[in-house]
């Protein structure tokens, strides 16, 4: 888990050198896009990488939003519906894409799919009011996050705006939502949920995230 709220160097390099899934990098640019540090991060990992492809062969890599809207949102040929008008809160990487309604799927909590054709991940946008308490629990895989507003807090630190919280199947952990903030994300998801604890058994068949 990254200390600092950032993405990881290696999943800033992944990103730059496109070799990330779709739907993970789609959440990470999102990041980019609301964090300078890491923006800055991704321009300095640009420039160490042209210095060593101007030996070889040139691969275009990302440095900017606007190179992160390029390469994702420009992706006319995969299906996607022209842009719709932009939403409030909702960062530019994400207009190419379609993006579901927001449904319920707990108390306090709603889930918003975001379609990302050819992606192994699954990538949604979740909403939780103030005060929620997300029952504790693991991955199977990875949950890659960016807080789009609001904030929650865990084991490893408070997520606020911008921050991108980055974990495995070595994490586990109870999200307690800002009491006064509430939070919305933008979730990529590899492998499973499993919820722990009573609660968590019983929601465990009614998500499926």
């Amino acid at each position: 888990m990254n200390a600092r709220h950032l993405a990881s160097d290696e999943t800033l390099a992944g990103f730059a050198a496109g070799r990330l899934d779709e739907g993970m990098s789609l959440v990470v640019a999102a990041h980019v896009e609301m964090n300078p540090a890491s923006a800055d991060a991704l321009r300095e990992i640009d420039a160490i990488g042209g210095a060593v492809l101007a030996r070889g062969e040139a691969v275009p890599m990302l440095s900017s939003a606007e190179d992160a809207l390029a390469r994702l949102g420009g992706g006319r040929e995969l299906g996607r519906s022209p842009a719709p008008r932009r939403e409030a809160g909702v960062p530019r990487v994400l207009q190419p894409y379609e993006l579901g309604r927001w449904h319920m799927i707990g108390r306090g909590v709603s889930l918003r799919r975001v379609h990302v054709p050819g992606a192994e991940a699954r990538v949604f946008m979740l909403r939780a009011a103030p005060g929620t308490r997300l029952p504790e629990h693991r991955h199977t895989g990875n949950e890659w996050t960016t807080i789009l507003a609001g904030a929650y807090e865990h084991e490893y630190g408070r997520f606020a705006r911008g921050d991108f919280d980055e974990a495995n199947e070595d994490h586990e952990h109870h999200p307690h939502v800002d009491p006064v903030e509430g939070c919305t994300c933008i979730v990529a998801l590899t492998g499973e949920v499993r919820f722990k604890g009573w609660l968590g058994r019983m929601l465990q068949p009614l998500v499926r995230l």
